[in-house]
């Protein structure tokens, strides 16, 4: 017979064998499948948080992610220029690296004609032949020389709008379609354009006629990345385009005065009228910025668009880390 202190190591004895048994075959195995996502909230609860808030170490390799460069060198201060507005941008809209004013509302004058001319690249054949209205003849600004009722085609109208900032030729594109303003405004609700109204398809002064430094690199950006071969047209210095018959020459040469002191520019487009003041887009890469990065300045309302632009990019070049 048992005595009292051997029974009660044998009850003990009993009870860890019980509890071991229970917590060796009752506990999940690593394979088990949990049916019920509450049942396993629970049973993380229930594991000691040492082991629950264990994750192994993850190495992320950041050298050749496009969010590393370019990076921001903070030796060099913040740009100040006598812009109204300003904005440098990635051209897919990814990044923004400089900015002033850019969603304040205000005349553009001819960077305008970037509108116009994706209007022209959906909606019209370019080798179509228009006869010049005497209306877009004696319109105000800049001209292209256009004689009343001359034939030519688009493609010659396109190319005297946007290396001359002709208004002439300008109006008389948005002549051959009475709903050509309409078709305007319409893009401007497809592209998300939230402080951009247009009137006229050439920019000059209305009180309606408006836009803002980040909706007009918007617009540069979508016509330089759908219309590639508007790139040439916008960095050729100067041309000759002639008449449908052949007769009539129209020397342009562009307004870009920047075209041949930086190599990165790839397109730009001009505009002043007095409201306006001087505005000026530009596409930019290559060189100091790299093949990959497209790079969109907009300078409104400068009393020295081509110096402040130059600025804003030799900023550019210093204020960031590129390669």
């Amino acid at each position: 017979m048992l005595s009292p202190i051997k029974k009660f190591y044998l009850k003990m004895f009993v009870l860890l064998s019980a509890a071991f048994f229970i917590w060796y075959f009752g506990s999940p195995k690593e394979n088990s499948i949990i049916l019920d996502p509450e049942a396993e909230q629970r049973h993380k609860k229930a594991t000691p948080a040492a082991l629950s808030n264990f994750v192994p170490p993850t190495i992320i390799v950041l050298n050749d992610s496009k969010n590393t460069l370019p990076r921001r060198n903070w030796s060099i201060p913040a740009l100040e220029i006598n812009a109204e507005a300003a904005l440098a941008m990635r051209a897919d809209g990814g990044r923004i690296y400089y900015n002033k004013n850019m969603e304040m509302r205000r005349p553009v004058a001819s960077l305008t004609k970037l509108m116009t001319a994706i209007i022209v690249l959906e909606n019209y054949n370019l080798e179509e032949i228009i006869k010049v209205p005497l209306a877009a003849v004696k319109r105000e600004g800049s001209r292209g020389d256009l004689r009343p009722f001359e034939e030519i085609t688009v493609r010659s109208l396109l190319d005297m709008m946007l290396i001359d900032s002709s208004n002439d030729a300008a109006m008389a594109l948005a002549d051959k379609n009475s709903n050509f303003v309409f078709l305007m405004k319409k893009k401007i609700e497809v592209l998300g354009l939230l402080n951009t109204h247009f009137t006229n398809p050439d920019g000059l002064d209305e009180d309606d006629n408006y836009s803002t430094a980040f909706d007009i690199a918007k617009i540069f950006g979508y016509l330089t990345s759908n219309y590639p071969a508007v790139l040439d047209i916008l960095k050729t210095e100067n041309m000759i385009v002639y008449s449908a018959n052949g007769k009539i020459a129209h020397r342009l040469k562009n307004t870009n005065a920047l075209l041949e002191s930086i190599s990165e520019i790839r397109a730009g487009k001009t505009g002043y009228t007095d409201k306006a003041g001087g505005s000026l887009a530009l596409l930019i890469s290559g060189f100091h910025f790299g093949d990959k990065n497209n790079i969109i300045t907009i300078v409104l309302g400068s009393p020295d668009r081509f110096g402040e632009s130059e600025k804003l990019i030799r900023w550019l070049k210093e204020a960031y880390i590129w390669n």
